[in-house]
């Protein structure tokens, strides 16, 4: 605890108490710093970590019905609908009857959508790997699976 709270305390003259210590309070801080470098790395496509989730899970799947998006990603219904309606805005998703249930709708992506998925992944492959560029392989191994844990 100590050297957590001394080594966050030097750099910024703050006494943080336990916080270096919980581990919701880390998982924060990494996740913000995770998501300045994600936004930067896909500034101007519109594109949020969600959003990329949502187009990854609709490429993977197609057909995929916004329910069931919603379960893949823990949103609800609601949450998965905003989702879709914003790749829809974007271009890079459609809605399409399914073919054996006239009331229900698959997600597709469009052309737009493959080819910027294709894009967008790379992107975020880049992103992944500056992110963990302190990480040999096995201490990435080790996060990963410490973090599955929670």
């Amino acid at each position: 605890m100590a050297a957590g709270k001394a080594a966050h305390s030097a750099s910024s003259e703050i006494d943080y108490g336990d916080l270096p210590d919980l581990i919701g309070y880390v998982l924060r801080r990494a996740q913000l710093r995770l998501y300045e470098d994600f936004y930067a790395a896909l500034h101007g496509t519109g594109i949020s970590p969600a959003l990329f989730s949502a187009l990854v899970l609709v490429e993977r799947n197609p057909g995929l019905q916004q329910g069931r998006l919603g379960q893949a990603l823990g949103v609800a219904r609601s949450g998965a609908m905003t989702m879709v309606d914003r790749l829809e805005r974007l271009g890079l998703v459609q809605r399409q009857p399914a073919p054996h249930d006239r009331r229900a709708y698959g997600l597709h992506l469009t052309p737009k959508g493959q080819k910027q998925a294709a894009s967008l992944r790379a992107r975020v492959s880049e992103h992944d790997q500056r992110i963990g560029h302190r990480m040999d392989a096995a201490e990435r191994r080790k996060l990963m699976e410490l973090l599955q844990r929670i």
